[in-house]
């Protein structure tokens, strides 16, 4: 990985709008325990920068989608709780259980066969159990398959703690509830009666902030609404209550005044009109930005001016309002004076979701904690 720190682009994520936004979830879940999903690079803002201001501003575990993003955690220094979602192969149980990561388990089968994997006098694997009420992605399906894992567990306690269960809602974060209701009554179908661990957790950010008043969320997985991206993206409530966590900006490196009819960037898409002055900013789509952001208006000098032309892989170019001195800073994402760009604005323009413009973001973007 190279991270580009010597160009003049990078993404900044404001602490004191992560610690708003975990203070607004825990406020209408009245969870007392938190998980903040950092899965695939902290949903693009940077799985350490992130993580770090998640700690700080008060979430007490995290969750990431693969063993190696939890062994990046502790490399970096991070002891939280930490909740590995996805499936890992059984073989790197002790891998697991020695940097004292939950692993999720959605079969008996796992179990058995990670068994052989676990010293009798190593640390023990902290077991999360995944419940399938309907994601239809993992986890186990019937109650008689999920008692007998709690049982194998208590029988090699040498072995495996019984630290946490879920299940994962398909549509949580939607007007139509029906399909909602129907995984929270299979939940109770599933496990009304087995044994549960310290850490019983249903809700991700849909449940959380729409019906905590129908199920557990003492414990809860937080995820894009931490992020300052509302759930149901205004459809339940309006995003007003959230603060925007990124800042994408960058400088222009280049400045140029075109004639009439002088075509900019690859295919000549654009074609410069007399006198108008042209920037270049050194992003492009190989850091991630979506091709179709053509025309999109980011920020400069205060004001909202289109990208012009086809975006190149590492640069690409801006319609000034005038001549503007190189080093003048260009907002992609954020706020700059009285002109705001969100990650749901570069989302409806790309016809994208804004947590699919989040994750695309390269690593070679250089990351900051800000403010």
């Amino acid at each position: 990985m190279v991270v580009a720190v010597t160009r003049p682009t990078r993404l900044n994520i404001s602490q004191a709008a992560v610690t708003h936004n975990i203070q607004e979830v825990r406020q209408a879940s009245q969870a007392s325990f938190m998980f903040l999903a950092v899965k695939a690079n902290a949903y693009g803002f940077g799985l350490i920068p992130m993580s770090q201001a998640a700690v700080a501003g008060g979430i007490d575990g995290l969750a990431v989608a693969l063993l190696d993003e939890g062994l990046a955690l502790r490399q970096a220094g991070l002891t939280q709780p930490t909740l590995i979602l996805g499936i890992t192969l059984p073989q790197y149980a002790r891998l697991i259980a020695e940097n004292n990561l939950i692993a999720t388990v959605g079969s008996l089968a796992w179990l058995e066969a990670a068994l052989q994997y676990l010293p009798v006098n190593g640390q023990r694997l902290q077991v999360n159990l995944a419940v399938d009420t309907g994601m239809g992605r993992i986890g186990f399906r019937e109650r008689t398959e999920l008692e007998a894992a709690v049982s194998f567990m208590h029988e090699h306690r040498e072995a495996f703690t019984y630290a946490s269960i879920m299940t994962h809602f398909a549509e949580a974060d939607a007007p139509e509830v029906d399909y909602f209701h129907q995984q929270l009554n299979r939940w109770h179908v599933l496990t009304d009666g087995v044994e549960m661990p310290p850490l019983v957790h249903l809700a991700n950010s849909g449940a959380a902030m729409y019906h905590a008043d129908e199920m557990p969320t003492d414990v809860i997985r937080a995820g894009t609404v931490v992020y300052g991206v509302e759930p149901s993206r205004g459809e339940l409530r309006a995003d007003d209550y959230l603060e925007p966590v990124l800042t994408l900006e960058t400088e222009l490196v280049f400045v140029k005044k075109c004639h009439e009819g002088e075509g900019v960037s690859y295919g000549h898409t654009y074609y410069a009109h007399e006198g108008e002055w042209i920037g270049t900013v050194p992003l492009g789509y190989g850091d991630g930005l979506h091709r179709k952001l053509q025309g999109f208006e980011v920020i400069v000098d205060g004001v909202k001016r289109p990208i012009v032309g086809k975006l190149a892989m590492d640069q690409m170019m801006i319609s000034l309002p005038y001549e503007l001195p190189i080093g003048t800073t260009v907002t992609i994402i954020g706020r700059q004076g009285e002109q705001e760009n969100t990650l749901e604005d570069v989302g409806q323009y790309t016809d994208l979701a804004p947590w699919e413009i989040s994750t695309n973001l390269q690593e070679r973007i250089y990351r900051q904690i800000t403010d």
